[in-house]
């Protein structure tokens, strides 16, 4: 009887297939560059809705379909629309802040330019701002009417700040006749008002005056006539 042959040698080991590369591991709570893109998407569409309802007339859900996400991203970022809304009115204030930089932040007595030149860049890079965000102001005006915690929490967080930052600028341009002798308070509304008003109430100025204040060319034209009005034809 012939000896049967073993299938395979001694010592000798079958060749494995190469391992396909593994996918690297993302880092537990660190989002892509998709769910960062859809945060931003979810802050903007809170901003819009809650400016537009008010913080109890607005519902996620719709902030959800306008930011083209699902519902429960918002609650995988969020722990409640107290929470979203917050975040949106950061965001919104990181943008002005970022859009003002240097003018609202450095001291007067640093600034290279003169109080008058300050002051019509500033009014003229807030103008262009709430042109682009009239949601901004829609939602500022909303929750400044009324006392109660959002209001304060606003104006703790990014009101109070940004205006004690301005009253530098205009106490300095005061003293060099660049504005008239008025309270800071005064000062600051007025500015608010005569920026932003136009543009949140867009479709009342359209059917008033006829003048569509979303017109290419129409805020940049604004912000001019605003700093002719504050600071002189020399502004």
């Amino acid at each position: 009887m012939k000896p049967t042959r073993s299938r395979k040698r001694a010592g000798a080991v079958r060749p494995r297939a190469p391992r396909a590369p593994a996918a690297p591991r993302r880092t537990p709570g660190a989002p892509g560059a998709d769910e960062a893109g859809a945060r931003e998407r979810i802050l903007g569409a809170a901003l819009q809705v809650f400016a537009e309802r008010g913080f109890d007339g607005a519902r996620t859900r719709e902030i959800a379909e306008r930011a083209g996400a699902n519902l429960g991203l918002l609650s995988y970022y969020f722990e409640g629309k107290e929470q979203l809304w917050q975040a949106a009115v950061a965001r919104a204030f990181g943008e002005l802040q970022a859009e003002l930089g240097e003018i609202a932040a450095l001291p007067a007595a640093e600034a290279r330019e003169d109080a008058r030149a300050r002051l019509a860049r500033l009014l003229r890079r807030f103008v262009l701002f709430v042109a682009r965000r009239p949601e901004f102001m829609r939602l500022m005006n909303d929750e400044g009417k009324r006392d109660g915690p959002r209001m304060r929490w606003l104006a703790d967080h990014h009101v109070r700040p940004l205006a004690e930052g301005l009253r530098g600028l205009f106490e300095h341009a005061q003293a060099r006749g660049v504005l008239p002798p008025a309270p800071a308070a005064s000062l600051h509304y007025i500015a608010l008002g005569a920026a932003g008003l136009l543009f949140s109430q867009a479709p009342e100025c359209l059917y008033v005056s006829g003048v569509d204040p979303t017109a290419e060319g129409f805020p940049e034209a604004h912000a001019d006539a605003l700093v002719r009005i504050l600071l002189g034809p020399g502004a």
